[in-house]
């Protein structure tokens, strides 16, 4: 069997790491109960509460996303390196998404406690909070993939990608409340939300997680290697606005060849049609991800 070569260090690097993701996820009941402000353990076995289900499920496939991004490529080098930067790595982007909470509570919806909404059950804004860690998670991960091995400069540019994408995120959704509010005259997002309307909520949410994937396309491009932050992310921003609108453009008109005939928001916010909502998220979803890979 000589023609078998078997590297013990490369084991030993990648068991580390599963290890240090393992450990992790542990921590994930934990943190979404911390970052909420609620008792993990109340929720789920005592009260059985699906809206505190479903946002712990969110944010468990989001971490996993994220992860992958600092597992990526770092397999290599030396395993106490490897373990530092996958380990040092999956806390920031776990910070970082805490973060994105409270900017979306606070921000995004500022009429609406993500916290006591949850604790009351109301499964549509968890469905909303849960699309909001996806979100970031899947531009977390693209970052983390787009970066190079350059230490503090590394770091430094993933945080100012970051912040550029919430930005982006949360603008989107201002502006998406102010023209619902204008164009649907007695409606608001938020108080659709509070009233538990689950149909408003998938498409509310499809909406949100395909902005993330158009975003992400800024990451295809490989000019990181240029140092100057200005020349760097120029690029980044224009493309990623460039992608959003593009985006926004195709999907309403994929919307109203699907739902020829169909007055779809009347569906959503009058019959609360949670079918047309989920095909309205499926679609908005589905093209993001089919421009990301672009």
């Amino acid at each position: 069997m000589d023609f078998i070569y078997w590297d013990n260090n490369l084991t030993s690097i990648v068991f580390i790491n599963l290890l240090i993701v393992i450990a992790l996820f542990t921590c994930l009941r934990l943190f979404s109960g911390a970052v909420s402000h609620i008792n993990a353990t109340n929720e789920l076995l005592k009260k059985d509460n699906p809206a505190f289900g479903i946002s712990l499920a969110g944010v468990t496939f989001a971490v996993s996303i994220m992860l992958s991004g600092a597992l990526y490529g770092h397999a290599g080098g030396d395993a106490l390196s490897s373990a530092m930067y996958v380990a040092g790595y999956g806390v920031l982007g776990i910070v970082l998404m805490a973060i994105t909470r409270f900017i979306f509570d606070k921000v995004s919806l500022p009429d609406i406690s993500l916290r006591d909404e949850i604790s009351k059950g109301n499964v549509s804004v968890a469905i909303a909070d849960t699309a909001n860690v996806i979100a970031v998670a899947i531009i977390i991960r693209s970052l983390m993939i787009w970066v190079t091995d350059n230490a503090f400069h590394d770091v430094a540019a993933l945080l100012f990608a970051f912040l550029i994408s919430q930005v982006i995120l949360t603008s989107t959704t201002y502006l998406k409340r102010i023209a619902f509010r204008k164009m649907y005259s007695g409606h608001r997002i938020q108080d659709e939300l509070q009233n538990n309307n689950l149909a408003l909520a998938l498409s509310f949410g499809g909406a949100k997680i395909a902005t993330a994937f158009a975003i992400t396309i800024a990451s295809n491009f490989d000019f990181f290697e240029v140092y100057d932050f200005q020349i760097i992310f120029l690029p980044w921003i224009l493309i990623s606005i460039s992608a959003v609108i593009i985006l926004k453009i195709i999907c309403y008109v994929a919307e109203r060849i699907i739902f020829f005939n169909v007055a779809t928001m009347r569906e959503i916010l009058d019959d609360r049609n949670v079918a047309v909502g989920a095909l309205h998220a499926a679609i908005y979803v589905s093209l993001g991800l089919l421009i990301s890979a672009l």
